[in-house]
């Protein structure tokens, strides 16, 4: 996997109020965790946007602080401001080289399933798998084929093949997706329509017809 470089500096300060003045200039409160302890860094927020629109939750970022030093890390959570859903705050996680890591990847689905085809209508219950590999040998995503998928076929995390050199943690039994029947509404048809009587007060001067006399 390809890593994706993002200059970042250094926080000497941190707090809620700290926070708030470096978004008002347009950069991100940051925090590293890994094996060399925890750095808190600010990234702009232009940079960071161009950057996570593009490669996405689970590509390694090459960290550049300052100019001084540098890591290799994944983007391990970030928070979003609750009324803009824009970024507020970025947790990175710095990886090893040549350790194993555990992260999650994204899933594509790609092919049209024999089963949407007659109508059937495609669920997707997962959208990411947990693995386990180098991270050298995380890949993009994973990618799922559901063209043979027919009417009521699921399939499981233990169908899918993800390559040698990664290992699944996600629950093999957990469904990834299904192709449903399709939803078919009756409605109930009455086998004799009522007609509502409504009974018709007589005008002023009228004789009811059955109190009306004969001559």
């Amino acid at each position: 996997m390809e890593a994706y470089v993002l200059e970042t500096k250094k926080r000497e300060k941190t707090g809620k109020e700290i926070a708030k003045k470096l978004r008002r200039k347009g950069l991100i409160p940051a925090v590293l965790y890994g094996h060399k302890g925890t750095k808190a860094l600010s990234v702009r927020d232009l940079d960071f946007k161009k950057m996570f629109e593009k490669i996405g939750e689970h590509s390694i970022i090459s960290l550049d602080i300052e100019g001084d030093e540098k890591a290799e890390v994944i983007v391990k959570d970030f928070q979003l401001d609750p009324v803009k859903r824009n970024i507020i705050h970025v947790d990175f996680f710095e990886i090893e080289r040549g350790k194993v890591l555990r992260t999650e990847v994204p899933i594509k689905i790609v092919g049209v399933s024999k089963g949407v085809k007659k109508g059937g209508i495609l669920e997707l219950f997962l959208r990411d798998l947990e693995i386990e590999c180098l991270p050298k040998d995380i890949p993009e995503s994973i990618t799922i084929n559901i063209e043979e998928l027919d009417l009521g076929d699921s399939l499981h995390v233990r169908d899918i093949e993800v390559g040698p050199r990664v290992t699944l943690i996600s629950n093999p039994e957990q469904v990834v997706v299904t192709i449903g029947s399709p939803t078919v509404i009756k409605v109930p048809v009455a086998e004799e329509e009522k007609v509502a009587e409504v009974a018709v007060a007589p005008a002023e001067g009228e004789i009811p017809p059955e109190t009306e006399k004969t001559e």
